[in-house]
């Protein structure tokens, strides 16, 4: 059985606590962008600029830690409206280097600007596509004589206790990489809705997309009944299409009111003789005001109408349906709470 020894004398820095070494981490990370902020100059500007006029599309590559940062500023950059896609420096020398066109850039990223994969695809890069575009924080490196614009991020160390493991680097690759998506963003006027169209089941997406035509209940589904057709037809047409109302409509068929299970209720309650031998339009009046009162004005919304605003209309109005319309109120779908619900607008 080996003997228990006395642990071995450790550095100051060894006994810190995990708090402070995250706290630590965190602070020296945050510095590091900072520096990263006021290091940008005229080079980010000439970049942009590249990009914009030179550029179709952008291939974004690295190795290791470098690679995934790599593959995260290619999503950014596409989903703001600059294509960009990532590409494996390795793989890139075995056939993925089809994807390049004299239209395509490179932004190439390394911490050391010497990595011998990805000098290899620089190279061959040079001879198929565009500007390359270099990301590094080494001074006089392979990356920089090889690349026609170089980001020079800041010579810092890495953060944490060991000063090895890919930290600060990642952070200002990560930022840099974000502030090219913004400041090209920025340049080609690119608006929520632009970004919308790149993330139609996001949240945004279907706030700004989503129509009321999207999501409403039409053709065979709409319950219709004339205005001179018997309470009777009414309950049992809205009884087939399960929508919990029916739509009243005249000669022309455009929209007289609607007439819900509430609107039975209030009737049934009035105690009127006979009801049932009451056409549509006559229950629906008596079901909702006093005889002579002005019939009530329903609520109708465009086809094209957001369904965010619908939504708004709804909780507005405290409904929880509306009827969806044509220019002359002739009814083409049914829009529900439960609809917009569904679909995450709520």
């Amino acid at each position: 059985m080996t003997p228990l020894t006395k642990p071995t004398e450790r550095p100051a820095s060894a006994r810190q606590s995990p708090l402070e070494v995250g706290r630590q981490v965190i602070a020296e990370e945050a510095a590091a962008l900072q520096a990263v902020a006021g290091s940008l100059g005229t080079a980010f500007e000439r970049v942009v600029s590249t990009i914009l006029n030179d550029c179709d599309q952008l291939v974004i590559s690295g190795l290791g830690k470098s690679g995934v940062i790599a593959q995260k500023i290619a999503a950014s950059l596409t989903s703001t409206g600059t294509p960009a896609t990532y590409l494996h420096p390795v793989e890139a020398l075995h056939g993925d280097l089809g994807v390049v066109s004299r239209r395509h850039g490179l932004i190439a990223l390394t911490r050391s600007g010497n990595t011998d994969e990805l000098l290899r695809l620089v190279t061959h890069f040079r001879r198929l596509g565009g500007p390359v575009i270099g990301v590094t924080q080494a001074r006089g490196s392979r990356l920089e004589e090889l690349s026609h614009h170089v980001l020079l991020l800041p010579d810092l160390p890495e953060s944490g206790p060991l000063n090895l493991a890919p930290t600060t680097s990642c952070v200002m690759q990560l930022a840099i990489g974000d502030a090219l998506a913004m400041a090209l963003l920025h340049q080609r006027g690119f608006r929520a809705e632009d970004f919308a169209q790149y993330h139609p089941e996001g949240t945004l997406g279907r706030r700004l997309l989503l129509r009321a035509a999207d999501l409403m209940h039409a053709g065979d589904s709409l319950p219709l009944v004339r205005a001179d057709q018997p309470l009777l037809e009414l309950l049992h047409e809205a009884t087939r299409k399960q929508l919990g109302l029916a739509l009243i409509v005249d000669s022309d068929g455009a929209l007289i009111g609607t007439f819900t299970d509430g609107d039975l209720r209030r009737l049934a309650g009035a105690g009127l003789p006979n009801p049932f031998e009451l056409d549509a339009r006559t229950a629906h009046a008596r079901s909702r005001r006093p005889v002579g009162a002005p019939p009530p004005h329903a609520s109708c919304v465009a086809p094209s109408r957001l369904a965010i605003d619908c939504l708004q209309i709804m909780r507005d109005s405290q409904i929880t349906t509306l009827v969806v319309a044509d220019e002359s109120r002739r009814p083409l779908g049914i829009l529900r709470l439960l609809d917009l619900l569904r679909a995450g607008l709520g």
